[in-house]
């Protein structure tokens, strides 16, 4: 009978680690974290995650390792996280929209509004219109005038992401014949208009801008309703007239579908916490992020509005990328 009731409890405990649920039992974490980053070093994707992350590690207690996994415009370091073991050490650190784009655009094997949202770390980044300096194009109606003989060669990152959006918009909204060229991440793509490799380029203000003060390629315009608020010598596509040309990015972190409740919260109170550090906030804006903290429904909320706008617009982006 005793051998009975030693072989059952045994079987039940093999049942009992086995299970999904087994994660939400015992200490959290142990090992280290892994933060997956979509895009390569020193993009905007990447930056966020960089800035955050030593000061995580401090409020969480295990060390925090950064690792780029770049190619199909995110989508690759997307679908990996999605299919991980939900057990919260391996978490993505991507960007809205470029993200639900991925996944409406391109059919990506992962479901944005799955995946479990864990901290947005920052937001209201404008996209810019970019030429190289010596570029005949002073306006958005010089590029669209010559590019009705001959499209211009424009730079930006992987198909779906926020520059490609920005691109598409600006073909199919405003008339701009473009052909689009992706690189690995924003900074080669400001590289490749500073250097006179394409005719134009599209992406976050924050990579061209070095090389607009520098004065190797020239900011036309930024994609938000309103000038940006670090840059405000640049105008708006909004106020030149083209209200249609509006892209927002937010850059948060994301979990695979099932993480235990549990485990969610440590990691939202370390990221809250991380957030909260006075050095953190130094070194953000040195950086010149802009900090836009969100977690719980809040940040599920912002993000689902911005997979709705991709997906009004649906029909425009995939057109852009069959014409490719």
């Amino acid at each position: 009978m005793k051998k009975i009731v030693l072989i059952s409890i045994i079987f039940l405990a093999l049942i009992a680690v086995s299970s999904p649920v087994a994660f939400a039992q015992g200490k959290f974490p142990t090992e280290p974290i892994r933060l997956i980053i979509t895009h390569a070093a020193g993009g905007t994707t990447d930056m966020p995650a960089r800035v955050i992350q030593p000061y995580l590690q401090k409020a969480i207690g295990v060390p925090v390792v950064i690792e780029n996994m770049v190619g199909a415009g995110g989508n690759i370091a997307r679908a990996f996280v999605y299919k991980q073991k939900p057990d919260g050490y391996n978490l993505l650190v991507s960007q809205q929209p470029s993200m639900s784009s991925g996944e409406i655009v391109t059919g990506a094997k992962f479901e944005t509004l799955k995946l479990v949202h864990v901290f947005n770390i920052s937001g209201k980044n404008y996209d810019c219109v970019a030429v190289p300096f010596d570029s005949p194009f002073k306006t958005i109606e010089d590029m669209k005038k010559a590019s009705q003989s001959q499209p211009l060669t424009s730079a930006g990152t992987g198909i779906g992401t926020n520059a490609y959006i920005a691109a598409m918009l600006l073909m199919k909204q405003v008339g701009v014949n473009l052909t689009y060229i992706p690189f690995n991440s924003g900074v080669e793509a400001a590289l490749a208009v500073g250097g006179g490799k394409t005719q134009m380029g599209t992406g976050a203000l924050d990579s061209y801008y070095p090389l607009h003060e520098t004065k190797k390629l020239r900011v036309l315009a930024v994609t938000g309703p309103q000038r940006d608020e670090s840059h405000k010598e640049i105008p708006s596509m909004t106020e030149l007239g083209y209200p249609q040309v509006k892209m927002d990015q937010m850059t948060g972190v994301f979990a695979p579908p099932g993480l235990p409740k549990d485990r969610l919260d440590i990691l939202v109170k370390a990221f809250q916490k991380a957030a909260a550090d006075p050095e953190f906030k130094a070194a953000a804006a040195r950086s010149k992020l802009t900090l836009q903290p969100l977690s719980g429904d809040e940040f599920f909320k912002a993000s689902k509005a911005m997979y709705d706008a991709i997906k009004s617009l649906e029909d425009i982006l995939k057109a852009g990328v069959e014409k490719k």
